[in-house]
């Protein structure tokens, strides 16, 4: 039997992970602060209820040696916890942490998840640098865990992702956002939207992490995203056109200076050494995801005050999605 350990594993990419691995007959110790968010999977699932403080526990109350050990632990990646020294601190020290109890399960495979946040460039005194907090933070846990990763007898390696979304997200992330307000057939204020932007659909994500688990060369980053970017207008924009075409788009009612610098990362390296690359259409997942945030969602926010759907949902979104209508990249 093949054993894993995912911490992180009730979050969007965590828990998808945790589905893949054991719906391909791995026993998974899925670290969690809840374990009710596990709910509803299936599986020889081994829920482990742990908070970082607690890591140092976590080989003791496993008790088995495991060939992977996937970290996807982290808080604060958003808001104001996103830009608190102390609680991204905490982050480096579980990280650490984690790398020491897998190591004492013999763990083969140790997987980071790391984060495009770590090239982002912010301005400053009329310069851009690399000083966005959270970035910060997933780049020195980055640094410590390869450092240290040369001690051990595991491959270490890195997954990079910029923007992740699909079905099963129920957060409030960007994409649920102006998906939820295009169904609601609310305008969008946006950035200009010049930069180059990537968004990667939950299938494509957790395929290319299975890629870097199964052949990825040890000691490397991988990025897990599109190899060609597009800006983000265009994206939004063909988000837009696939699920909502009369929803209206702002672009530039705010500034946004801070953009990820795409040219420190190696957007190939993953073809080259795995041969995966995202097979995801954007039109087609967008819409395959708004479909479900629909049902999730019970339309709430793109209904009338009885609880039907508004008549720009009916008029509009709803027969756009059930013919597939929307442009792609």
């Amino acid at each position: 039997m093949k054993r894993a350990v995912v911490t992180g594993a009730s979050g969007f990419i965590g828990k998808a992970l945790t589905n893949r691995l054991l719906a391909d007959g791995w026993t998974v110790y899925a670290v969690v602060r809840d374990e009710q968010r596990l709910a509803g999977i299936r599986g020889e699932l081994r829920p482990v209820v742990c908070d970082f403080a607690h890591y140092d526990r976590l080989a003791e109350r496993i008790g088995e040696r495991v060939e992977w050990f996937l970290h996807f632990g982290w808080a604060g990646v958003a808001g104001e916890q996103s830009r608190d020294i102390v609680v991204q601190a905490e982050n480096i020290r579980a990280a650490a942490e984690a790398m020491t109890q897998a190591e004492q399960l013999e763990a083969k495979r140790f997987l980071f998840a790391g984060s495009s946040y770590q090239y982002r460039m912010e301005p400053q005194d009329g310069a851009f640098l690399q000083k966005n907090l959270y970035g910060a933070a997933k780049a020195a846990a980055r640094r410590l865990l390869w450092a240290a990763s040369f001690g051990t007898a595991m491959r270490f390696n890195t997954v990079l992702f910029t923007n992740v979304y699909g079905v099963g997200d129920r957060s409030g992330r960007s994409t649920n956002t102006m998906l939820k307000k295009m169904l609601a057939g609310e305008p969008l204020n946006l950035i200009s939207g010049e930069h180059l932007h990537d968004w990667t659909y939950i299938d494509d994500a957790v395929d290319g992490v299975m890629a870097v688990l199964e052949n990825g060369r040890a000691g490397k980053d991988y990025y897990v995203g599109a190899r060609e970017l597009s800006t983000f207008r265009d994206i939004v924009t063909c988000a837009r056109d696939a699920v909502s075409p009369g929803t209206e788009l702002r672009f530039g009612e705010y500034e946004d200076k801070a953009y990820i610098d795409y040219g420190q990362i190696d957007l190939d390296a993953l073809y080259r050494d795995t041969g995966f690359q995202c097979r995801a259409d954007l039109a087609e997942s967008v819409q395959k995801t708004a479909r479900w945030l629909l049902h999730e969602n019970e339309m709430s926010g793109v209904t009338d005050g009885g609880g039907a759907p508004s008549s720009y949902v009916v008029a509009c979104v709803i027969p756009a999605l059930a013919m597939g209508r929307g442009a792609s990249l």
